[in-house]
């Protein structure tokens, strides 16, 4: 039997299409050769492949990524198995699948009938089917994101947030966050352990004397910090916008107050103060990349005059989200606010970075909206 406000289309189903597609793509459509960032990726995991069971700290102090190492210690022991650069592609995979699998059934417990809303809104964002077809750090790092926020023990939940910044630096926002939130609720214990699951990552940074490893490619970050400084605006702003572009359909649950109101301008304002424009890194790099992602990209195809229209006001859009999202989910809103401020602080801003927030957000619009469960989560739906 279904319950009032259960979801028509089975939790299951969007995961295991989108495992389908990514399948297929990685199957039938990728040449077996390494193609856009795997280029800098896969050599990283041959390294770590070398390096063994347990890397010297020499190594670690210049592997050739800029990224946190585990990702690359985890592909590098399966190529100590098979060396082969599809089966990291069909292991990363897997991982989006899982990931996805547990969102969309973490959304039917908790977000009532607008689980398949929040479900269709990741399955079918484009980056998901990136980062689950290529060998990247975003497969791995996506799934620690989606385990963050549905795991209920505390046990488990400190290894997931001590992994998340092991795989990617950014990953900091989540025992910040926890740790932060605990403090509000003078759950000093809460905090402490959320603040310990840092240890790792300091320990990293001590041993590399910055935020990364000694590579050709931090050089290049380390280039644009001293041209243009440490904190980009832009980033945050593009990033408001994007969201208010990949999650529009959330639009449907705001209801018009002053703070909604202040949300939008907000959002404008910041679009219109710090406009967006070609990543620093790409332009002292001379790379050929000249838009910030697929949103400004599809807003390019209308000339540009009305791109910057388009993300004014997606800007705009973005703000509310995210002032109802501050206003009726306590249990999100630290989260979200530290990764928009943080990304501030990145040079580069991409659509794929906004997979830290977007399933947050998803999750804080929905949860609270009108035909989510108020009482006892759902009881697990058998499969059909």
């Amino acid at each position: 039997m279904r319950r009032d406000g259960d979801p028509r289309i089975p939790y299951w189903l969007m995961p295991a299409a989108a495992l389908v597609l990514d399948l297929l793509v990685v199957v039938f459509v990728l040449p077996p050769r390494p193609v856009r960032d795997e280029l800098v990726f896969y050599p990283a995991a041959l390294a770590f492949r070398a390096a063994g069971w347990l890397p010297p700290l020499e190594f670690l102090r210049h592997y050739p990524a800029p990224q946190t190492p585990f990702s690359f210690y985890v592909a590098g022991r399966i190529l100590a198995f098979v060396p082969s650069l599809p089966l990291l592609r069909l292991f990363d995979t897997g991982l989006v699948f899982a990931a996805l699998w547990r969102f969309s059934r973490f959304a039917w417990q908790h977000c009532g009938k607008h689980a398949v809303l929040a479900s269709a809104l990741l399955v079918l964002n484009p980056y998901v089917h990136l980062a689950a077809t290529h060998f990247y750090t975003d497969a791995l790092y996506f799934y620690l994101v989606i385990a963050a926020l549905t795991v209920a023990p505390r046990s488990r939940r400190s290894i997931v947030l001590a992994l998340l910044p092991l795989t990617r630096q950014f990953g900091v926002i989540f025992p910040a966050a926890d740790a932060l939130s605990a403090a509000r609720q003078r759950r000093g214990l809460a905090a402490l352990l959320a603040l310990l699951a840092l240890a790792p990552l300091l320990g990293l940074v001590a041993l590399w004397r910055g935020l990364a490893p000694d590579t050709p490619r931090s050089e290049t970050l380390r280039a644009v910090h001293a041209v243009y400084g440490w904190i980009f605006p832009y980033v945050t702003a593009y990033h408001v916008a994007a969201l208010g572009f990949y999650a529009a359909p959330l639009a449907y649950f705001v209801a018009r107050s002053r703070w909604i109101l202040c949300g939008a301008v907000v959002g404008v304002l910041l679009s219109l103060l710090a406009p967006a424009h070609a990543n620093f890194s790409a332009q002292l790099a001379g790379s050929a990349i000249t838009t910030l992602g697929l949103f400004q990209r599809l807003t390019l195809v209308f000339g540009t005059a009305t791109s910057r229209l388009l993300i004014v006001c997606f800007g705009g859009l973005g703000g509310a989200l995210l002032a109802h999202a501050f206003a009726h989910s306590s249990a999100r809103r630290v989260l979200i606010a530290l990764a928009l401020l943080l990304g501030a602080f990145n040079a580069q801003a991409w659509d794929k970075y906004l997979l830290d927030v977007l399933p947050a957000l998803l999750l804080a619009i929905l949860e609270e909206s009108p035909g989510a469960p108020t009482d006892e989560p759902l009881p697990s739906p058998a499969p059909r």
